[in-house]
């Protein structure tokens, strides 16, 4: 039978070449696509109830046709 061998963790250097990122997004700043979709989430909470008699579907189907031509839609507002 064939002795066991044991594996001991061998510790990993740190390096100090490979690719260092830069700064980034300062935190707490939201792009603009993540912002219009909490606003379009916020809008189809607040007028789903004018859809009860749909199904969900079809309730998302109407909100979005309502929210393309809405005022709080950050796309039809002139920038």
């Amino acid at each position: 039978m064939a002795a066991a061998t044991t594996k001991t963790a061998t510790p990993k250097t740190k390096s100090a070449a490979g690719v260092k990122k830069g700064p980034g997004r300062p935190p707490g700043k939201r792009s603009n696509a993540k912002t219009a979709m909490v606003k379009m989430q916020a809008f189809f909470k607040q007028h789903r109830g004018e859809y009860k008699d749909l199904a969900f579907k079809d309730q998302q189907k109407e909100l979005g046709k309502r929210w393309k031509t809405s005022k709080e839609n950050p796309k039809n507002t002139p920038a």
